[in-house]
């Protein structure tokens, strides 16, 4: 086995380091889960068998994450002996299960379960990581099993790793079933990360290797192939739009088709257009010395025949200019996400006003075919057949806007010039005109309506850029560097101001995260504490809640060194003292000395997160009346006679009694939790442009109950709880896929708008996504989720356009190379 490179052992220790915290919160979402199955099971027998379930798996937590880590370094250590595609190893590592013994049979159906269901939604960060790995291993092409950060790598070392310390086999089944989803996530999360570190540090992905023709067993297979191709070529027809196919049956293309590529070259160079997608794909990928042979006369031949053909056509009279508008607006009263996708493909009569000459389709095949007849190489013959098969790929993405397409489509003429100096020019990432084409693509992201003024203002310096390509007819790439410059110039000029007011909106809602987690070891920090075993409820309510705000907000906003800002940790222990009945009623009047100055700080600590003494009543109300004994008992003592006067016990009291009962502290509200999302003042939520805000007000923490009565928390957090069982699956997949960058179609304020996702919160609470303007759209989880399940929040695929047109063509490769079955 070779030694892996630094990158890839840096890789590999960083899952290592990750891996004990990784396991910890599968096995928390593992518990959680049983212990929900286990409080809805209605069989007896089913219900006991969970709680030991999850009891076990708690009991053993500690040392499977001590022991993880080691378990994974021999696990990524172990040589893989056959090549699989990623669907397939991960099934067949599981196929072994079937030979386990008979008491092993329910784990074994989990196991493949579970391994099955892994797949599907982690299948678009894992094809990229496996490119990106097998890269980095030195691979030339994608080799899914050399992975050694495969889902079954984790989940063997788990299933094993369980196996030695339980030998109930149906205790394991439970566990792995219930540790599926959490294992889901967090691999998604872990290959997203890793895919950026290695995509940062430039490693390039490998190849898919697909079959070729040649390579297919038999000569049915072939011959049924070739027939495919034939019955696509016959009804394709032609159009002047691009040269006629070939005759699939002539020898010079069963030639080129069925291996006479790989040792008879000269029977390449006979050929003019259409390239089979294996062999654009192949040359665009590889290329190499075998493309730099001379083209045969044949081809020169053919190209004329087409070129007189296109001159033939181009006296005929184009497509009236109203008509090319017309077709345009057809769908401009539609909302915008619903309008169906104008077709653009390299065939398109554009708008002449916008492009000029090379808006008729015959004008860029003429192009195409002067720049044949000057064509000296098979690679530059190639290269021409790349351009325009990516022109038109891109063209049909329904996923950018029509008049992006359209200016790709205009674009063709220079781009195809490109192609005879450099002609896999494509294939660069950093090549000028590639990112030209990607960074118009992915900057249209940022609009969703093709009429509206933003996007022509937009678009008017693109169309400008494409026009003065096209005049230059130049093959130096230079030029396309400068036009991209100067779009980027532009661009970053309009977004000054919104990123300003971006990164403010930013800092604000970071700020409030730092904030919460703040707050929540302050809590727990004041629940360690001895004096409040025996605090009233409401106490503690506010103490672990709005209080534990004040002192983590002062706190982050104290100068280096203090160690109390405001006093708001040592008034704790004069409320506390407080609310110790037996004490005060014994020394009221270091209560009455003490309350003024406690209760001025108190207010001083709240109104600093803004909140009035208006919406802070309730809790000073109910303080007041906890004090009340000991204001009645010196009441009692001014008016009765000193030498008589004797403490009046607090039994006494009905208004005494109502406290007792009242403010009783229940178990949960004894122990502090940790907020799910950070508190937002008002402020801060209208800063943050929030749709749907959490509850602030300080009453509904505060509020009082009956003993045994739930919590405001509580019943906020069951409200919740029924909520999100109404909301389907696939809602709460989808908002699981959201990454920092993504776009999407948001609904807000009766009308369609695109939107950025720039934030989540790391606990996955709270997200903040950007539309024109810079407008902050910050919204829970829950109701990002209730969006997305009503249609009301459509995420936008962006992913590289120029990357997925090539891969759409290799994916053609592969259903021409190895066809289905009929």
């Amino acid at each position: 086995m070779k030694v892996p490179p630094r990158l890839l052992q840096q890789c590999l220790g960083e899952v290592l380091e990750d891996a004990p915290a990784m396991l910890g919160r599968w096995l928390d979402a593992a518990v959680d889960s049983m212990k929900d199955a286990e409080r809805r099971a209605t069989d007896t027998t089913q219900r006991e068998r969970l709680g030991q379930a999850w009891w076990r798996m708690r009991q053993e937590k500690a040392g499977w994450m001590a022991d993880y880590a080691r378990r994974l370094r021999d696990a990524f250590a172990m040589p893989v002996d056959a090549p699989q595609s990623s669907r397939s190893a991960l099934l067949s590592e599981s196929n072994y299960l079937s030979l386990v013994e008979d008491d092993a049979v329910t784990e074994s159906i989990e196991s493949a379960r579970l391994l099955q269901s892994l797949l599907p939604p982690l299948e678009q960060e894992l094809k990229v990581l496996d490119a990106l790995m097998s890269s980095l291993q030195g691979l030339s092409t994608v080799q899914s099993e050399q992975n050694p950060l495969r889902p079954s790598i984790f989940v063997r070392t788990l299933r094993d790793m369980m196996a030695l310390d339980e030998p109930d086999s149906q205790i394991r089944a439970l566990w792995l079933r219930h540790c599926g989803p959490a294992i889901g996530s967090e691999l998604k999360a872990l290959y997203v990360r890793l895919t950026l570190v290695l995509q940062r540090a430039n490693v390039q992905e490998a190849g898919y290797r697909v079959r070729l023709l040649a390579e297919a067993p038999g000569a049915a297979a072939r011959s049924a192939a070739q027939a495919a191709r034939a019955a696509r070529a016959g009804a394709a027809g032609w159009s002047p739009s691009g040269p006629a196919p070939l005759d699939p049956g002539s020898d010079s293309t069963r030639d080129l088709h069925f291996g006479g590529f790989m040792h008879d070259m000269p029977q390449l160079a006979r050929l003019q257009t259409p390239v089979d997608n294996q062999y654009l794909h192949n040359f665009l990928e590889k290329g190499g010395q075998r493309y730099e042979q001379s083209l045969a006369p044949e081809y020169y031949e053919q190209v004329s025949e087409e070129l007189a053909a296109i001159e033939a056509f181009a006296a005929i009279p184009t497509l009236d200019e109203s008509m090319v508008v017309r077709r345009s607006e057809q769908y401009k009263a539609l909302p915008v996400v619903d309008r169906p996708a104008r077709e653009v493909d390299i065939g398109t009569q554009l708008s002449q006003k916008t492009w000029g000459d090379f808006a008729a389709a015959h004008e860029r095949a003429r192009v195409l075919m002067q720049l044949k007849q000057k064509a000296e190489r098979v690679a530059q013959a190639m290269g021409l057949d790349v351009v325009r098969k990516l022109v038109n790929q891109v063209a049909q993405d329904p996923l950018l806007l029509a008049p992006v397409r359209e200016a790709v489509v205009a674009l063709e003429p220079s781009l195809l010039r490109l192609a005879m100096a450099n002609p896999r020019f494509f294939s660069e990432d950093a090549h000028p005109a590639r990112r030209l084409v990607e960074c118009v693509a992915q900057r249209s992201f940022k609009y969703n309506d093709e009429f509206a003024s933003e996007f022509a203002e937009f678009f008017l310096p693109v169309q400008q850029a494409f026009n003065a390509l096209n005049e230059l007819e130049t093959d130096d790439a230079q030029a396309f560097a400068i036009a991209l410059d100067e779009l980027l110039q532009e661009w970053e000029g309009q977004d000054r101001q919104d990123l300003a007011a971006q990164d403010e909106n930013l800092q604000a809602i970071r700020r409030a995260e730092a904030r919460q987690t703040l707050a929540d070891q302050v809590a727990w920090d004041l629940s360690q504490r001895p004096d409040v075993d025996h605090a009233p409820g409401f106490i503690l309510d506010f103490l672990y809640g709005p209080w534990a705000l004040a002192i983590a907000s002062a706190q982050l906003n104290a100068d280096k060194g203090q160690v109390d800002p405001g006093g708001y940790r040592k008034v704790v222990s004069n409320l506390l003292w407080s609310t110790q009945k037996d004490v005060t009623l014994r020394m009221p009047a270091q209560l009455l000395e003490m309350v003024p100055g406690m209760l001025a700080t108190l207010h001083a600590g709240l109104e600093s997160l803004g909140r009035s003494r208006v919406e802070t009543k309730p809790f000073f109300d109910a303080l007041m009346r906890l004090h009340q004994p000991v204001l009645g008992l010196r009441r009692a003592r001014a008016r009765a006679d000193a030498s008589a006067s004797n403490p009046v016990p607090l039994e006494a009291s009905s208004m005494s009694m109502e406290l007792d009962e009242t403010l009783a502290a229940t178990p949960e509200q004894r122990k502090p939790r940790k907020s799910d999302q950070p508190w937002l003042g008002r402020e801060e939520l209208e800063a943050a442009g929030f749709q749907d805000t959490m509850p602030t007000d300080f009453a509904e923490l505060i509020e009082f109950r009956a003993p045994n009565e739930a919590t405001p928390f509580d019943a906020a957090d069951e409200s919740e709880t029924g909520r999100e069982e109404d909301i389907p699956f696939d809602a709460v997949t989808v908002l699981a896929g959201l990454r920092e960058g993504d776009w999407v179609d948001l609904y807000s304020h009766r009308e369609w708008l695109r939107a950025q996702l720039i934030w989540a919160s790391n606990r996955g609470t709270l997200f903040m996504f950007v539309s024109r303007g810079g407008r902050p759209h910050s919204m829970t989880k829950r109701s990002c989720e209730r969006l997305i399940a009503n249609r009301l929040l459509r995420p936008v695929d962006g992913q590289s356009v120029v990357r997925k047109a090539i891969n759409a063509i290799a994916a053609d490769q592969a259903r021409v190379a190895d066809p289905l079955p009929a």
